[in-house]
């Protein structure tokens, strides 16, 4: 894929993850509002990470390693050959993702036993109750995972970016026509939700005469392939879930509200991150495995990764400045209303401030998997996740003791920039060095930028929320920050002369004189 392809569909990807994001914000501000951070809220969010827990892991295993199978089969035998592989791979998805759902509704009580130890009485009914709706969550996710990979082989990136949309309008609808909302009806109109995502990519699959069969080939060779390379995937994302699990099994303890304040600093977290530093991972990652497969391995492949690490970074730092200094103003403007108080406020701070010292990174640790399932290595993820959880874990035990939900995500936190180092360490040993110079070079400019930024936009929000006071001020100072931390960054990495920077004014600068 040319660069002017990549920037192309990163941009599409960006552009509705924006409008993904944004919606997902409404959303949560809504719920926020209705709900706050009650025992209800934290009940209907455990109940999510259930589902997340029995099949979300499956649904990224499966696109991680589908997309390199799908991609050779359509460059060996052909587009029918490679959706003759994809029927096989969707039933079996159906047949797993029904027997798990039977499962979870069936052991609902003894799950959340395990998720949520310290739940019990009132709050321990209804995360039951609710997981037993959500349960059925688990199919349409594996569904929407494998035809999103069917999509991206296909380099149709803007379809499977739409799910989100999708899911957030099911949810926006019944918040905003429904006149007595309950913590039930949101989790029903959650579940139409993950079924729109199917839908929404129909059309798509449809245009590039895609045919379901209910056919499965199980003495496929390609499938018994895909298992051993999934194995080692799904333990590795397995791992990755017991940080969940044991994040939740700790805030459980501390009080009612700490995992919905866990969530709702997830979500401001994830917003940023969902919309850069996902739209050119998910853009990156099919190009890689097509490098791989067409055997360029050596220059294109480092290159590659080089040049997505240093545009996350690009994107990432001054984001995550800007969410530190401005943790407060977001939170306010964003949930402050209805039942959600200046209390559910400064411990979403918290929570957020250790949160968010990790996004950077945790972009760069994503391309790093990235590039280890590309390259066909799914073991050594597996390795550095479980090093990451017992990292994650040991400080989870240890640090919430002295800073409550604070130290759950900067255990978090820590934990990311663990495993991020040993990835680093392990992939040069595996393709030699990536230009390690050039990347922490630009990363050192982009750092130093988004710093000088940083103290330009604090003191520009501490005076005026000295004269104006309220959500007026946050919004005020929100928008004048993010206008001026702009210009004072843009002009930073202008004069530093970080060369990324430079590649997408040239790029835009083109583009305009094209037209």
């Amino acid at each position: 894929m040319s660069k002017v392809k990549v920037a192309r569909f990163a941009s599409q990807v960006m552009i509705i993850t924006i409008l993904s994001k944004l919606m997902g914000f409404w959303r949560d501000a809504l719920i926020a509002k209705e709900f706050g951070t009650t025992y209800e809220t934290s009940a209907y969010m455990m109940s999510l990470n259930v589902s997340s827990i029995l099949f979300g892991l499956m649904g990224l295993a499966i696109t991680t390693t589908f997309i390199p199978m799908l991609t050779r089969s359509l460059r060996e035998k052909g587009k029918d050959d490679m959706y003759e592989f994809g029927n096989t791979v969707i039933n079996i998805i159906i047949i797993l993702t029904t027997i798990i759902g039977v499962l979870g509704w069936k052991f609902a009580p003894q799950i959340v036993k395990i998720v949520a130890c310290g739940y019990t009485g009132e709050i321990y009914d209804l995360t039951v109750q609710l997981t037993r709706l959500s349960v059925i969550n688990v199919v349409f996710i594996g569904l929407t995972s494998g035809y999103t990979a069917i999509l991206q082989t296909m380099d149709n990136f803007a379809a499977p970016s739409l799910v989100g949309v999708a899911m957030n309008i099911c949810i926006i609808i019944y918040l905003l026509f429904t006149k007595n909302t309950t913590i039930e009806g949101l989790t029903i109109a959650t579940i139409i939700g993950n079924g729109s995502q199917i839908l929404v990519q129909i059309p798509w699959l449809i245009k590039n005469k895609y045919k379901y069969s209910c056919k499965i080939n199980f003495k496929d060779p390609r499938l018994k392939e895909m298992m051993t390379l999934i194995l080692p995937v799904l333990i590795g994302i397995g791992i990755n879930q017991i940080n969940t699990l044991v994040d939740n099994n700790v805030a459980s303890n501390l009080n009612e509200a700490a995992v919905s304040v866990i969530q709702y600093a997830n979500r401001l977290n994830s917003l940023v991150y969902g919309i850069f530093a996902t739209s050119i991972i998910t853009v990156i990652y099919p190009t890689l495995a097509k490098y791989i497969n067409a055997g360029e391995i050596k220059e294109d492949f480092k290159k590659y990764l080089s040049k997505a690490i240093n545009n996350i970074n690009l994107i990432m730092f001054p984001a995550t400045v800007g969410i530190i200094v401005l943790r407060t103003n977001i939170i306010s403007v964003a949930f402050k209303r209805g039942v959600f108080d200046e209390k559910s406020v400064e411990a979403t701070a918290i929570a957020l401030l250790f949160l968010a010292i990790g996004t950077g990174v945790l972009g760069i640790r994503d391309i790093y998997n990235r590039a280890f399932y590309a390259i066909q290595d799914t073991k050594t993820p597996m390795k550095n996740s479980a090093i990451g959880v017992l990292t994650n874990v040991v400080l989870d035990i240890t640090l919430v003791k002295f800073m409550g939900v604070g130290g759950l995500t900067l255990a978090t936190t820590i934990s990311i920039f663990v495993s991020t180092v040993l990835l680093a360490l392990d992939l040069r040993k595996k393709i030699g060095n990536i230009d390690a110079v050039s990347v922490l070079k630009s990363g050192f400019k982009i750092l130093v930028s988004s710093v000088m930024m940083g103290l330009v936009v604090y003191i520009i929000n501490t005076n005026i929320l000295k004269y104006v006071s309220g959500n007026k001020g946050n919004m005020l100072s929100l928008m004048i920050c993010a206008v001026v931390g702009s210009i004072v960054y843009a002009i930073a990495i202008n004069i530093l002369k970080v060369e990324e920077y430079h590649d997408i004014k040239k790029y835009l600068l083109s583009k305009i004189k094209t037209k």
